[in-house]
C-alpha cells in the first residue's frame, strides 16, 4: 500500500459484520465523505446479515483499530471497582491511551538504543528514556522500572 495513507472505516452492517475500507491520502476529508461506498441497507429479519450467512462478530478492539484488548482494559476497571458506574467508552479511551503511551515510550527507547549501537531495548534503556523525557518523568515519577530481567535465576 506504499503511497496511500490508510484512512480506515469499520463499518457494521447488519449483525456483526465488519468491512475495513481505504482511500488513496490524495483525496481530501470532503472528497472522502461524498465518495463514500453505498452501505447495504439494514434488513428487516432480526439475525439476517445478508448472503444467508452468519457474518462475523466484530470486537470492540477491531472497531476501535487498537492493539489492546478493549475487554481485558475494561475487565480490569470492573475489578478494580473504581468507579459504581462505568460508560461503555471508558475502556475504549483508556486502552488508546494506554496504547499510545506504551508506542511512544517503546520509540524512544528504540531510537536510543540505535544511538547507542545496540540491538535490543533492555530496562536500563526504558529507565533511562523515561529519565531523559520531562512529560514522562513526570507521570512515572513513582514507578520503578526494574534492572533484573525475569527468569534470569
Amino acid at each position: 500500500m506504499r503511497g496511500w495513507a490508510l484512512v480506515a472505516r469499520i463499518h457494521s452492517t447488519g449483525r456483526g459484520n465488519c468491512h475495513l475500507e481505504s482511500w488513496p491520502s490524495s483525496l481530501g476529508r470532503a472528497e472522502i465523505a461524498h465518495s463514500t461506498p453505498s452501505m447495504p441497507r439494514r434488513r428487516s429479519h432480526r439475525g439476517s446479515s445478508g448472503a444467508g450467512g452468519r457474518g462475523r462478530t466484530c470486537s470492540r478492539t477491531v472497531r476501535a483499530e487498537l492493539s489492546f484488548s478493549v475487554s481485558q482494559v475494561e475487565r480490569s476497571l470492573r475489578e478494580g471497582h473504581y468507579a459504581q458506574r462505568l460508560s461503555r467508552t471508558a475502556p475504549v479511551y483508556l486502552a488508546a491511551v494506554i496504547e499510545y503511551l506504551t508506542a511512544k515510550v517503546l520509540e524512544l527507547a528504540g531510537n536510543e538504543a540505535q544511538n547507542n549501537g545496540e540491538r535490543n531495548i533492555t530496562p536500563l534503556l526504558l529507565d533511562m528514556v523515561v529519565h531523559n523525557n520531562r512529560l514522562l518523568s513526570t507521570l512515572f515519577d513513582t514507578t520503578t522500572i526494574s534492572q533484573v530481567a525475569p527468569g534470569g535465576d
